[in-house]
């Protein structure tokens, strides 16, 4: 079909099917509401095309360039977008559930609102891309480039991000459920109020980030580096924390009630007023740690060392205390187990 057909079927409202559009010049056409079915746009030329709200199914856009063009509310349903080119795009509101974005450069897009799930993008290009309140469940991200790209609000769930590049990324209030992000440098990020529980984020690297009201609950974050972080009130319940560094970070009135910080490092912490109820701290390091009105009770403390540690007024209620150091810490200043809780807890009314 010509440009001019295509054009003429538009405005006859028909649906453009099973045509092979390669390398046609569709330059600021107006593409808006029409629709496409198992078409083919191989190297097709959109510059300053108009395709708002238009709807392509089945369709082959391999290596097509769609640079600053207008695809506000674009339906794109199983269709092969790898490599195309959509720098600075506009892609508000626009649906790609099942699409192919492999290696797609999508540099500086606006992808606000959209919503990708079952989507493939390894390999894609998202540094600088607006990504508030996009959708990503059950997508394949691995390898992207999310370098300098706000994720404000965003939404990824279940998604395979190994390998993703998040360097100077922005994440606030971001969904990151389930999500595989083993290794992932978030150092100096801003990840805040981000929930990531069920993560994975073995060995991830937060120094210096910001991730004050993040939750971690229910996260393996298995040796990962949180020194320096701003984190106070972040909630890491139930969380798996082997071997995971906290050095010099603000965890101000944080909960990590019911992890395990087996041989983590807390060394000049700031744990005042934080929740480790119930929590397993095997050989755990508290050196020089402020942990003022912080609870502990029926914490697992074998082995783990509060020396120089600050325990002004907090909770040992029912520690296991084998082997622990205290050495020069403020103990004599903390409470211990109080008798009439433990009467309580033990109290059975069957008996």
């Amino acid at each position: 079909m010509t440009r001019e057909e295509i054009l003429n079927a538009i405005e006859r409202d028909d649906t453009i099917e099973n045509v092979d559009l390669s390398g046609l010049d569709l330059s600021n056409a107006d593409l808006t509401g029409a629709r496409f079915e198992n078409g083919i746009f191989k190297d097709t030329i959109f510059s300053g095309a108009k395709i708002r709200k238009t709807g392509f199914v089945k369709c082959n856009f391999w290596a097509a360039v769609l640079q600053d063009v207008d695809l506000t509310g674009v339906l794109w349903m199983d269709m092969n977008l790898s490599g195309v080119i959509l720098r600075n795009a506009i892609l508000k509101e626009a649906v790609l559930i099942g699409a192919d974005l492999s290696d797609a450069d999508l540099f500086g897009a606006d992808l606000s609102e959209a919503v990708l799930n079952d989507a493939v993008l390894n390999g894609a290009n998202l540094s600088k891309a607006i990504l508030f309140k996009t959708v990503f469940a059950n997508t394949s991200l691995r390898d992207v480039s999310f370098r300098g790209a706000d994720l404000s609000d965003a939404i990824f769930y279940e998604a395979d991000m190994t390998g993703a590049d998040l360097t100077g990324a922005k994440l606030f209030r971001t969904f990151l459920r389930g999500c595989d992000l083993p290794g992932q440098d978030f150092s100096g990020c801003t990840f805040t109020m981000v929930q990531a529980g069920g993560s994975r984020l073995m060995e991830a690297d937060f120094t210096g980030a910001d991730i004050t009201q993040s939750n971690f609950m229910d996260a393996d974050m298995t040796g990962a580096k949180l020194d320096n972080v701003k984190g106070q009130r972040s909630v890491f319940m139930g969380t798996k924390l082997i071997k995971a560094s906290f050095r010099e970070a603000d965890l101000f009135q944080s909960c990590f009630e019911g992890s395990d910080l087996t041989q983590a490092d807390f060394s000049k912490t700031n744990l005042e007023q934080s929740n480790f109820s119930k929590t397993r701290c095997r050989a755990t390091f508290f050196g020089r740690t402020d942990c003022s009105y912080t609870d502990f009770s029926h914490a697992d403390l074998t082995a783990a060392d509060f020396t120089d540690a600050k325990l002004y007024r907090s909770k040992l209620h029912r520690i296991i205390e084998k082997g622990t150091v205290w050495t020069h810490s403020t103990r004599e200043q903390a409470l211990g187990t109080n008798r009439d809780l433990a009467e309580a807890e033990d109290w059975n009314p069957t008996v």
